[in-house]
């Protein structure tokens, strides 16, 4: 039998990606208490239902809040600019792996909708990438620190393991933006030996040819941005409204329906916690593992498993799957490769 080639291995671990996360929400589905669930989200109060879905709009609205802080940053932009920019990478996030697959094409898109250099529009999403790691993974840090007890070892592993790797990112972010000369010469010293092996030089001299220059400026705008109280402010606030208030509200409220009591103060830094697994190129977007993972969290605290999964799959769903829907529409009027390749 032959060796498996390198685009076969690929599709082979999508496929197997995908299995795995229709298995985790096929898990929670089966395992669900749907008809108690059911019949107490039909006698919710209408006003109830109203809050819940003014929460996750304003939430929806904090997110590309973020987005037009850093772009407002370096130059005044229109509110939609950020709200597609949103859209798009949520949608490209719930195609391919990791978090991180969406924040790639971000530069791209924002090209396309502003012109502004590539300095500019690369560091941009570089500077959203760094806040929104730390703030994630400080918050779930707090979180995994003050349950730590309560999670099993199987779970704490895979629970500091993202953290980490959003500590990681963020850190290593900021700290490559401030060092950008330092880190400029070690990529060109690479470079330079790279270009010295036979079977390499030509490949990768070609390839590097096609990428966009952006060096310049790039410490110029991370400064700008990063100095800037207000912008980093702003930003913080988006998140924090985005990823704690908003959501802790809306998860409150399911759970006060089923008459389950949570510390409203905990909540929000739970979810951040239960959540932090998305960043782990498992599944794409996360999909099944996040709700799984986020199952298993409360389930640690307390909370019935089949209680607490319906109550994770509707957050998630109006969260993240209804808004990376909405993405669809402005991800088909893109020409990635046209930009890429810097057509008008």
């Amino acid at each position: 039998m032959g060796l498996i080639s390198g685009s076969s291995y690929r599709w082979l671990l999508k496929l197997f990606q995908y299995a795995l996360g229709g298995a985790a929400l096929l898990w929670l589905v089966v395992n669900a208490e749907w008809e108690r669930v059911l019949t107490v989200i039909d006698g919710i109060h209408y006003g109830v239902v109203a809050v819940i879905l003014a929460a996750s709009v304003a939430e929806t609205l904090c997110r590309f809040s973020m987005w037009h802080v850093l772009l407002n940053g370096v130059s005044t932009t229109p509110f939609s600019t950020a709200a597609r920019t949103t859209l798009i990478t949520n949608f490209v996030n719930q195609i391919l792996p990791s978090r991180l697959s969406g924040r790639s094409i971000a530069p791209l898109v924002l090209r396309h909708y502003t012109r502004y250099d590539w300095s500019e529009v690369v560091t941009i999403a570089g500077v959203h990438t760094a806040l929104y790691a730390v703030c994630n993974g400080f918050v779930a840090a707090i979180g995994l620190a003050f349950f730590l007890p309560e999670f099993s070892p199987g779970l704490l592993i895979v629970l500091a393991g993202s953290i980490a790797l959003y500590l990681f990112v963020g850190v290593g972010s900021l700290l490559a933006g401030w060092q950008f000369d330092s880190v400029t010469q070690i990529i060109g010293n690479v470079r330079s030996r790279l270009e010295r092996i036979p079977l390499v030089s030509g490949g990768f001299s070609a390839v590097a040819g096609r990428l966009p220059s952006f060096s310049d400026g790039v410490a110029d705008v991370f400064d700008t941005l990063l100095t800037d109280h207000r912008v980093i402010g702003l930003y913080t606030g988006g998140w924090i409204a985005s990823r704690m208030v908003f959501p802790g509200l809306r998860v409150g409220l399911l759970l006060d329906a089923l008459n389950v009591g949570f510390s409203p103060v905990m909540l929000p830094v739970v979810l951040v916690t239960a959540y932090s697994v998305t960043l782990l190129p498992i599944t794409p977007g996360g999909i099944g593992v996040a709700e799984a993972s986020a199952t298993l969290v409360f389930g640690a605290l307390g909370v019935a498993e089949p209680i607490i999964a319906p109550v994770i799959l509707v957050d998630r769903f109006l969260s993240v799957y209804l808004p990376s829907l909405a993405g669809w529409y402005p991800v088909t009027r893109l020409d990635l490769t046209a930009i890429a390749a810097g057509e008008q």
